[in-house]
């Protein structure tokens, strides 16, 4: 008897960023969110499945959706310490090394609270990974064996368990398997597949200034490799659909048919773990900026925009900013200018590595969101912010004005005298804030992710179509 076909979900990429970071990022944010909506609404049906790569390009393996959740909310839920410049500004920068590496260390006592919650396998396999213990990428390292079981559940090579009119897709950010066009072949060719790639954003080929030229030169070149063997490509905006399509039209890459938006669900996860978060400013005190510093997110302006602002106001008068968020990449110079500038006396703050329900808290007890990009394929921290009915000032560039729809207010990012005055305007008048915050309540629809899912479901379901 056929059964109906399966929809495969590789997650060897979310399991890698598993082993590699303690808080995940926005790609990894969705792809867990829409794998978890596929979970849930397959509801042991057996048309959804997950697989991880162990070894060679053709070497991929079921897994239990239920291990990699685990792991996830033991990294979601763990709270960092704060560091000295997060509460007082630079006190301490300079001495940094140490301090993060205590960080580090105090980071995993907490997370080892969490960790001893989960099975034992997984458990020990994601403490390893926190404390630098695990050797990277290999999905092995993250089971500690090449066989995972978890309870009553066997892993099996995908070959053994797939049929010809199934699907193999990938929503994350798989790129560091360089010879993944031979999976992507093997599954089509000879499983007979059909394969769908969801893809956030262009910024490596599109905007390669903002980039380290590793990943630059191994993104462009994985997807002008696998792109034209993908049956179906989704985007996560109308914007990246567009630019997808501008971009392959230009790499003279013919697309089996047309990129496929995806709504993409607003807000963070519900689930809570109730931990006291001693380290945040007090509510209505701040606004918040939530991302991980790089040059792309455009910090920097706001530095520019906050002391503008301490000149032109009383201080009492301007809110602390708190950026939210790691340290990432292209931005050794803007610390090196906040350090010596004091971070403007405190008047700017950095919460580093917060925990799922630290973000939560700061979204709900800052006075509204700013989110500056230069470039986003889509703006996850925007929705997230009406979602928990904050207004947010945004950029009104690439995919931004689709995250913020009429709710959130804009800004030209490459000008400072347009931020300034959309800050400024705010802060000025807070029974208009007061105002606008009421109508984001009143007014904001969220996306659910299982709607995400949905969309990708029905679009992996649908028939070929002629021509």
């Amino acid at each position: 008897m056929s059964r109906a076909p399966t929809l495969w979900v590789d997650v060897s990429d979310l399991a890698d960023y598993l082993i590699r970071h303690n808080r995940p990022s926005g790609i990894q944010r969705v792809a867990f969110e829409i794998c978890s909506a596929l979970f849930r609404e397959d509801a042991g049906a057996g048309r959804v499945g997950f697989v991880m790569r162990e070894d060679g390009p053709r070497d991929l393996m079921t897994v239990d959706w239920r291990e990699l959740e685990s792991a996830y909310a033991a990294i979601t839920k763990a709270s960092v310490p704060a560091r000295s410049e997060e509460r007082l500004g630079a006190a301490g920068w300079a001495a940094g090394t140490r301090e993060i590496l205590l960080t580090g260390l105090a980071f995993q006592g907490r997370a080892l609270l969490e960790l001893a919650r989960l099975p034992l396998v997984t458990g020990l396999a994601v403490w390893r990974a926190v404390s630098g213990m695990a050797k990277p990428r290999r999905i092995q390292t993250l089971h500690g064996r090449p066989v995972i079981k978890a309870g009553n559940f066997d892993s099996r090579p995908l070959a053994s368990v797939s049929v010809p009119g199934d699907s193999l897709i990938v929503l994350g950010s798989p790129w560091f398997h360089d010879d993944y066009v031979k999976t992507v072949r093997w599954a089509r060719d000879e499983l007979r597949l059909r394969f769908g790639l969801l893809i956030h954003d262009l910024i490596p080929v599109r905007r390669p200034e903002w980039c380290d030229r590793s990943v630059i030169t191994s993104f462009a070149a994985w997807h002008r490799s696998v792109l034209p063997f993908v049956d179906q490509v989704f985007a996560n905006s109308r914007f990246t659909a567009a630019d997808v399509t501008e971009w392959v039209a230009a790499s003279g890459i013919v697309l089996r048919k047309p990129v496929c938006p995806v709504p993409i669900g607003t807000g963070l996860p519900t689930r809570s773990d109730g931990q006291p978060t001693p380290r945040l400013p007090a509510p209505g005190s701040y606004v918040l900026f939530v991302s991980t510093l790089e040059a792309r997110k455009n910090h920097a302006l706001l530095f520019r925009v906050w002391r503008r602002l301490l000149t032109d106001l009383p201080r009492e008068r301007v809110p602390t900013l708190i950026f939210a968020g790691n340290i990432g990449w292209l931005v050794s110079d803007l610390v090196q200018q906040l350090e010596n500038a004091d971070w403007l006396g405190g008047k700017i703050q950095l919460v580093s590595h917060p925990s799922d329900e630290e973000l939560r808290a700061l979204y709900r007890g800052c006075q509204f969101t700013v989110f500056p990009s230069l470039h986003e394929g889509w703006g996850l921290p925007v929705s997230e912010s009406l979602a928990l009915g904050q207004p947010c000032l945004v950029s009104n560039t690439t995919s931004l004005p689709e995250a913020g729809g009429d709710l959130a207010r804009y800004f030209d990012p490459e000008n400072f005298e347009s931020a300034y005055q959309a800050v400024r305007a705010v802060i000025d008048d807070p029974v208009g804030l007061e105002e606008w915050r009421q109508r984001v309540r009143r007014d904001f629809r969220p996306i659910s992710w299982s709607e995400s899912a949905a969309a990708i479901r029905q679009a992996v379901d649908a028939r070929e179509t002629a021509g």
